[in-house]
Order: C-alpha cells, then structure tokens, then sequence
C-alpha cells in the first residue's frame, strides 16, 4: 500500500505494507498482508475512514468509479464482521485513541468472505481502491493499493 501521488502522509505511513493472495487452509480464497505500519500521530475518535474505489479502464487512462463509504474508525474497533478487524486484533488495536507506535505485520491471513459477492466474472478487471483518514473535510492520509479480480482454475498457483 502506497501513499496517494504528491500527498505526504503525517499520520500513518503504511508504504511497506504489503497485500498479496492466498487460499486458507479449507481452499478458500484469502488475502495476505506483511509489513510495517507506523502511527506517526495519535488516531483520535473523532477521526474517518474514506474509501473510495474505481475500476481501471483501458481506454484513454480513465477510470470508472464504482464506490464510495466513509465510517468512524473508532466505532468500527469492536465490529468482528468488518473485514479489516483481523488486522487490528493483530496490531492489539482495540480502542481510540490509537498511540504514536510502530505495528509490524507477518503474513496475516485474511478472509474474503466479506467481499465474496464481487468475486465474479461479472467484477473481473483490475481497480484502485484510496483509503483515508478524514477529520471533517481534512484528509489526513491518502493511500493507494491496486487490487485485481480474476478468473482462476480450481487449482491455486
């Protein structure tokens, strides 16, 4: 995951995050994540999580936008059902604020069941999802990661 082209992330760098594709151990398609992620400043309750996602096009560069959510990323701590709870029990995120510290990742396996619905060959291509922390209208950080959907034989290479 990258910062956003030309934005300097003071609250959270997460560039050496790194999100890959597996199976679990039932063949299950799942998500990997390693790396390191750096709170540079307090996460405050009163902080956003905007995400935006497009779907990248090959013509002329354009990108079509597909969608949008922005929640509370405090009220979301305790929610087991949100697909990034995984990642904060494993980062012993459990509360706001969230401290200045450094949270090192290694292959955490995460489940796809909450996305299983566009996994399909109707969703196949490949999109840009922007994830950011909002106060108000001030965005905070911008991050980037590429994400590809793709038909794949029934075995896993």
């Amino acid at each position: 995951m990258l910062s956003c082209k030309g934005f300097k992330n003071e609250l959270i760098d997460c560039d050496e995050l790194v999100l890959g594709a597996a199976k679990t151990e039932d063949g299950y398609d799942a998500a990997t994540l390693s790396g390191k992620v750096k709170m540079l400043q307090e996460i405050s309750p009163d902080y956003d999580i905007d995400v935006d996602i497009w779907k990248q096009l090959d013509l002329a560069n354009a990108d079509e936008y597909m969608y949008n959510t922005r929640i509370n990323f405090c009220d979301t701590l305790e929610n087991t059902d949100a697909p990034w709870y995984p990642v904060l029990k494993k980062l012993n995120i459990s509360g706001c604020p969230v401290p200045v510290s450094e949270f090192i990742v290694e292959g955490l396996t995460i489940s796809l069941d909450s996305v299983k619905d566009v996994l399909c060959h109707e969703f196949c291509g490949n999109y840009r999802a922007e994830i950011s922390f909002m106060h108000l209208t001030d965005k905070l950080s911008c991050h980037v990661m590429e994400l590809s959907i793709e038909e794949c034989d029934d075995e896993y290479d």
